[in-house]
């Protein structure tokens, strides 16, 4: 009598293997990109480090990481590069709109810092 069900010659294994490695591949490719992404932001702030654009977008992308100090550490130093930039007069659009940026991941960093003091306090 034939197997209609074709189950006794399925590779059971096999298809297990699979379906972990569906579960797993889009957060390691996550994982990938953001230190991809991480990288290149890197070489753009060493190669010129006084492009405010550069250092709020990686301050953006460690914010989303949940990396709170380094993400703070970038926003401070993008806003005091806005200050020089306002003392210098050499304001250009995407500067003010950076500088608008970085205040508003302080002020993120800010609620998530008073939160785990919160949470520490119970």
């Amino acid at each position: 009598m034939m197997n209609v069900t074709g189950i006794g010659k399925m590779n059971w294994r096999g298809l297990i293997g699979q379906a972990v490695g569906l579960i797993y591949q889009p957060p390691l490719k996550r994982e990938r990109e953001f230190y991809r992404r991480l990288r290149a932001l890197d070489d753009a702030v060493s190669a010129a480090p006084d492009d405010i654009t550069q250092i709020v977008l990686r301050g953006e992308l460690l914010l989303e990481r949940g990396e709170w100090e380094r993400a703070k550490s970038d926003f401070e130093r993008a806003l005091a590069l806005a200050d020089t930039l306002d003392d210098a007069k050499a304001w250009h659009i995407v500067e003010q709109v950076m500088r608008d940026r970085a205040a508003f991941g302080l002020r993120q960093v800010a609620r998530h810092e008073r939160a785990a003091a919160q949470n520490a306090r119970g």
